[in-house]
């Protein structure tokens, strides 16, 4: 790599070199964020960032294996029963990082604090298929389903267990102190939280311990930054590596540049309280307008997609293609909406199309790209967009998910394994901030859902995908193609799609 670092990147070097400076080499993992992780509570996880920490941080019924199946982590058993709504779990002998069991009172306030509305976790609505969970006796945990099901559902039950003792009742605000000093049954306890670190150190008692002992998860907004720690050793992974980096570090042989599966795909999300943009004639038109591929090429590799899944989803519909840019179409649908053109600018009842464009700011320089670009065509067609504005973390809960105070909003999706997209696009789910109602997709939904049958699901699913391309609730954009960076000095680096750390227990760090 260039080492002819400007005088800003060498400041910023400075300063990280000096938070990791007491790091006792060969046994701790250093890896570098866009963003700082904001929660070490599950419940409330806003970001990629906060799931990845908590994977490190928080035992789990299941966890996925190898093979992307599901592994019994905290289950020591689980029986269906003949009604197929009934499951019986019974929990390995755990504790707490404060010496206290793991109970089966856990696993149900777990459950109820995800879907207590005082919490607000973004998530309540993927637990919705469980309608009861009860205590038995302190290691048996009965759950009660809303339908039937042939096997036990682990695939479903990803669930990150929290103490019931650290609270005092199911509605856990956002500012606990648990945010930054979790009791942990998981591979790590939390040992430090700055503005810029979290350092967690390995838990003994851990239903799978790691192998490293201790991890530091930095902030560093900058990619270039992240890039040159990298290329100096300071550090062992990076998790998103730009096209601009990628060649510079793949020259300079400090590391290993790691392709990794994406369920993550980008989007621009109408938000249908606007009038304009409550017009489904409006949406399709900006949905034919812009070229998606002109601004992608500006950031990278990916795959355009054409609907909410990734190109690799047995979910996506491979019928329903990505619209080609064609002004004339999109003009054509304009019209049909009841505007006209007026000394280049589409106008109705005599006024202009205006719209505020914010992005995820977590999306870095990328986001910032892309936006300015998505921008540029809608203002070149004759829509009044304004200059866009980077938001995010609480922010954006905030503005963007409960007020509701933006008309056009870049950001992206990341999936588990279920990818559960019915919070996004059912009437009251809890990630439908853009507010769209749509009969037909809700009936689909719950086809998908109810169905016991896998193909069954799938057909379900695919006509989702055709239907949202029709209505037109977001602009469907791209899924990136992933690269991580990680340092030759890392042995058994495994990464999966959406859970990174799933196998860090097996990470090591060499020895020299």
């Amino acid at each position: 790599m260039n080492r002819s670092t400007s005088v800003a990147v060498l400041s910023a070097l400075f300063v990280l070199l000096l938070g990791i400076s007491s790091v006792s080499a060969g046994d701790t993992f250093i890896y570098y964020e866009d963003e700082m992780s904001l929660s070490a509570n599950p419940v409330h996880e806003l970001s990629m960032a906060d799931v990845r920490l908590n994977e490190l941080v928080h035992g789990a019924l299941y966890a996925p294996n190898y093979a992307d199946q599901p592994n019994a982590m905290m289950v020591k058993s689980a029986e269906l029963d003949e009604t197929g709504r009934i499951l019986t779990i019974k929990l390995k002998d755990l504790k707490w990082s404060d010496g206290k069991p793991v109970t089966a009172d856990d696993v149900v306030f777990t459950l109820l604090a995800y879907k207590n509305p005082e919490s607000k976790s973004l998530d309540r609505n993927r637990w919705d298929f469980i309608m009861k969970a009860e205590a038995v006796d302190e290691k048996t945990v009965q759950l009660t389903f809303a339908r039937t099901y042939r096997e036990p559902p682990a695939g479903q039950l990803y669930l990150k267990v929290i103490p019931s003792h650290v609270f005092k009742n199911t509605g856990i605000p956002r500012n606990h102190s648990y945010r930054t000093n979790p009791v942990t049954a998981g591979p790590y306890i939390v040992q430090e939280k700055d503005r810029k670190n979290w350092i967690l150190k390995r838990y003994g008692d851990a239903a799978r311990v790691p192998k490293v002992g201790e991890v530091r998860c930095q902030e560093v907004p900058e990619k270039r930054t992240q890039a040159e720690l990298m290329s100096y050793e300071y550090g062992h992974a990076m998790i998103e590596v730009n096209s601009q980096q990628r060649a510079e570090l793949d020259a300079d042989q400090c590391c290993t540049l790691k392709p990794y599966p994406s369920k993550s795909w980008w989007y621009t999300a109408f938000n249908q309280s606007n009038p304009h943009l409550g017009n489904a004639k409006v949406r399709r038109a900006i949905s034919t307008l812009v070229n998606r591929q002109q601004a992608l090429d500006l950031i990278g590799e990916g795959e355009l997609i054409s609907g909410p899944f990734t190109l690799s989803s047995r979910y996506y519909n491979h019928d329903v293609l990505v619209p080609e840019s064609d002004a004339a179409k999109a003009s054509a649908l304009m019209e049909e909406g009841g505007y006209k053109k007026t000394g280049g600018q589409w106008t109705k009842g005599g006024k202009t199309v205006d719209l505020r464009f914010f992005y995820d700011e977590a999306l870095g320089e990328q986001g910032q790209t892309v936006a300015t670009n998505l921008v540029g065509q809608l203002k070149s067609f004759g829509l009044n967009a304004s200059a866009p504005q980077p938001i995010g973390g609480e922010v954006w809960e905030e503005r963007i998910m409960q007020k509701k105070d933006y008309d056009l909003v870049m950001g992206v999706w990341s999936f588990d394994v279920n990818e559960d997209i019915g919070q996004l696009f059912s009437r009251g789910g809890v990630r439908n901030f853009i507010g769209y109602a749509d009969d037909r997709t809700d009936q689909l939904l719950s086809g998908a859902y109810e169905s016991q049958d896998p193909s069954e699901q799938q057909a379900y699913m695919k006509e989702i995908h055709r239907r949202l391309a029709e209505t037109s609730p977001y602009l469907f954009l791209w899924s990136l193609r992933n690269f991580s960076a990680i340092s030759w000095d890392v042995a058994g680096a495994h990464i999966q799609a959406y859970f990174y750390f799933s196998q860090f227990a097996d990470w090591d760090i060499k020895k020299d």
